[in-house]
């Protein structure tokens, strides 16, 4: 141990006595793991850490799946949840679960509130022990006895203020008398962090029967019993389905056209599913980066290691074993890192706190993203490792030293030995090669995402204000209450000063909120084997396509005469109009709904009937970026087919935001217990969308940069070491008759040398993780030609620079003074 306590002692005082090199490598190794303990916080919240929940790896999702009808992931059924409640064995429990946003009253101040409807066996599933009253009881699970709720921990607080009276008191939900039945324990949340209050799931008889098959709106969660595996539940779940389509033969064909089947995946790894290869490419990323810094430092350390060569050979002269002079470099050295790991731990918790700003919160589990314990161990690991690694360099080197040749060389001025030249020459190439990936990284996510910018959306986002409003059953509680509201609403926003176009939809576009619904046209004859298709569903008043300013492609758009009176109408979108009618006009034309699953085939006496009064142009709708089996999109007067989650898009002459006050106060006036929520521009609602896309895209290019700039500073010194290491020869040269232009071509010939080297690896490297790039990218390919020599010419370009300085150094060494020394 005072062995050990002198060493440190020696390693201090040396790496205070030589801080230029000290503070280089902390610099460098500060920046390199601090990087490494941000991404790894977020790969381990997000991805490594288990569920919250007691036992995560026996739960499971289950979804419903319709790929050739456009519908590539859709939900679950009622009748679903009771037929597989009794047919699963491999399940211990399941359970159906809804995210709703609920108006709750709070002192004639009505809040908009994010809820979790399930059924009571989804908290008995998560095993929750309530902090006060109890869970939901089954029985509160059918109609008449399911108004009750079931407080979180944060809501308790704000409302009651911690007290245990709470439970028992009534909370008006919606508009309806809800008995408080228990509280969460703080900390408690399941996948949606915003969940402030549960309530439980009640169904109607019709919802429970077979015409209510297929009409998806839950999702289901179910808990594995001991020893079941999910491919055993997949399989009992397939059997299912099959014998589903025996028992209800006019399905049969309809669903093997849209290639029907169902899915049981883990739940954790579904939750994870869009953002697990980002992540996992940011940590290869950030670790190359981590390996770039490795070897500067590792040049650092043979640069003073040589100058150090007198210094160890004497000591070994005198006595000391190599047992002795290897424990002191590994002191030194891990005594570096472990400070550079402590620093890095510093500005890791700092990035994390600028990756929150850059919407961190978006990403699955993203709240619950923090530098904890296993990500500090993780951070001073990594920083032992390294210091273990860069101390291999000296300790190897130091076994194949000759004493008298160490010591003759110290008194002059000569090249160093060849195996030196050519490891630092070697590390100095695998730097260029790293940094090469990583920019090509960057270099093909910036063009991705200007690819992703320059998507038309069909419509226009700027200057439309967005909000919600959703008026509750309780007090209006049928479709001519819902007209009343609506007309009077859209009304009085028209006559507010700075509006331009108002209107009222139920599904506002990037919001994550909207519904598809299968429509037939009139005499079209699907093909042998074609599926149905199941299109976005949107009911819309007039004012809406102007207010977004959606193209008018034929036909007209919705007017005020356009009511429940007149005939129905529907307005299309290209696509849709091109899948039904081809290249004929579509106006005039009608289009039905099927009453029942009998009118799938043909119209039937429950089909509703449309005329196609106009078509519009394609729009995005959950995104800039979508995949290529969408089908188009249809849209119904608001006044013919009303809708109790409604969504306000506002084109405003001012500053969009500056007219929420008044939208309040009108809102207010027809009706003061309704609340305004969801207020954001539709700009801003574009801009979220593309969150999954910047972050990684930001993130590669920070690591691209910092590996350009540690590439250019290996090669710099390399070359810087390789000129005051030959000067006596270069002064010879020059005594002989060589010129400056020589000498500097010479030197930056090495370099390009390196720098060729480095970029054909790179290239190499690039070609073998292209498969992992191109999942992330949108409009480029992996190995674009133009990318690729951007970032070459790039590079290029700054480790000429870097070249070019000792290479002119070199050039200007007087040979009279480099023969004397």
């Amino acid at each position: 141990m005072e062995r050990l306590f002198q060493d440190l002692r020696f390693a201090v005082r040396l790496l205070l006595k030589d801080r230029a090199f000290t503070l280089t490598a902390l610099l460098t190794l500060a920046i390199c793991i601090g990087a490494n303990a941000t991404i790894f916080s977020v790969v381990n919240s997000v991805l490594l850490r288990p569920l919250p929940v007691p036992e995560p790896e026996r739960l499971v999702l289950m979804h419903n799946s319709y790929p050739r009808a456009g519908v590539e992931r859709s939900s679950n059924g009622v009748p679903d949840y009771y037929d597989r409640l009794r047919e699963l064995q491999a399940f211990e429990e399941q359970a159906l679960y809804d995210t709703r946003g609920l108006t709750v009253g709070i002192e004639g101040d009505p809040q908009r509130m994010s809820g979790m409807m399930a059924t009571p066996s989804l908290l008995r599933m998560l095993r929750v022990a309530p902090l006060h009253g109890r869970i939901f009881t089954e029985s509160e699970g059918e109609v008449g006895n399911h108004r009750k709720v079931v407080l979180t921990y944060g809501l308790w607080q704000e409302l009651y203020g911690g007290r245990t009276e709470a439970v028992g008191q009534e909370l008006r939900i919606n508009g309806e008398p809800y008995s408080i039945v228990g509280v969460l324990p703080a900390g408690f949340s399941f996948l949606d962090p915003d969940v402030r209050l549960w309530i439980p799931a009640a169904f109607s008889v019709e919802e429970k029967s077979d015409d209510a098959r297929h009409s998806n709106n839950w999702s289901m969660v179910g808990r594995l019993r001991p020893g079941a595996t999910a491919a055993q539940a997949q399989q009992q779940l397939d059997a299912l389905n099959a014998r589903n389509m025996e028992r209800f033969p006019h399905f049969k064909e309809i669903l093997t056209n849209a290639g029907f089947h169902s899915v049981v995946v883990p739940l954790q790894e579904d939750l994870v599913r869009s953002i697990r290869r980002t992540l996992y490419l940011l940590w290869g990323g950030v670790l190359f980066v981590l390996l770039i810094g490795v070897v500067n430092i590792t040049n650092l350390v043979l640069v003073r290691s040589s100058g150090r060569a007198k210094e160890l050979a004497t000591r070994q002269a005198l006595g000391a074993g190599l047992g002795r002079l290897t424990r002191q470099l590994l002191t030194e050295t891990v005594l570096l890192t472990a400070a550079g790991g402590l620093l890095g731990l510093a500005v890791g918790y700092w990035g994390v706190s600028v990756l929150s700003a850059l919407g961190l919160e978006r990403l699955p589990r993203g709240t619950e993203v923090r530098l904890d314990g296993v990500a500090a161990a993780f951070t001073l690991l990594l920083a032992l490792g390294v210091g273990m690694v860069v101390a291999l360099v000296p300790v190897v080197s130091m076994r194949h030293v000759n004493l008298s040749q160490a010591f003759r060389e110290e008194s002059r001025s000569g090249t160093s030995g060849r195996g030196t030249r050519l490891v630092r020459r070697s590390l100095v190439t695998a730097q260029v090669a790293f940094a090469f990936m990583l920019l090509i990284g960057a270099g093909l996510l910036l063009a991705s995402f200007q690819r992703v910018l320059a998507i038309d959306p069909g419509f226009e986002p700027a200057s439309v204000l967005t909000a919600r409003v959703a008026p509750p059953e309780s007090r209006y509680p049928d479709s001519q209450a819902l007209r009343i509201f609506t007309g009077r609403f859209l009304e009085r926003l028209r006559t507010l000063p700075g509006v331009q176009q108002v209107g009222i939809t139920s599904s506002v576009p990037f919001s994550g909120d909207s519904s598809d619904s299968v429509i037939l046209a009139e005499g079209y004859r699907m093909a042998p084997g074609e599926s149905l298709i199941s299109p976005f569903n949107t009911s819309v008043s007039p004012g809406y396509f102007e207010s977004m300013g959606i193209a008018l492609r034929s036909g007209r758009f919705f007017n005020d005469s356009d009511t429940e009176r007149s005939p129905n109408v529907v307005i299309v979108d290209e696509r849709l109009a091109r899948r039904f009618w081809r290249d004929t006009n579509p106006l005039g034309r009608r289009m039905y709904s099927p009453g029942s699953a009998q009118d799938l085939t043909k119209p039937g006496p429950d089909s509703r009937w449309y005329t196609v009064v106009g078509v519009v142009s394609e729009i995005r709708m959950s995104g800039l970026v979508e995949t290529d089996d969408r089908v188009g999109a249809y849209y119904f007067p608001l006044a013919q087919q009303p809708r109790r989650n409604l969504g306000l898009t506002i084109r405003a002459d001012s500053s969009s935001t500056a007219i929420t006050p008044a939208i309040r106060r009108t809102l207010a006036e027809i009706d003061p217990e309704l609340p305004l929520f969801g207020v954001v521009t539709m700009q801003e609602r574009l801009e979220e969308t593309l969150v999954d896309r910047r972050t990684p895209m930001v993130l590669a290019a920070v690591f691209g940069a910092v590996a350009l700039f540690l590439a250019a500073v290996g090669i710099y010194g390399v070359l810087a070491y390789q000129v005051a290491q030959r000067a006596r020869e270069i002064g010879i040269r020059m005594a002989l008759g060589s010129d400056a232009w020589r000498v500097f071509l010479l030197i930056l010939s090495e370099g390009l040398l390196l720098l060729g080297a480095g970029l054909a690896l790179g290239i190499i490297g690039a070609f073998s993780i292209r498969s992992a790039l191109e999942s992330q990218l949108y409009g480029v390919s992996a190995m674009d030609p133009f990318v690729l020599g951007s970032v070459a010419v790039v590079l290029g370009l700054v480790s000429l620079a870097a070249c070019a300085v000792p290479a002119r150094r070199a050039s200007r060494i007087d040979p009279v003074i480099a023969l004397n020394q």
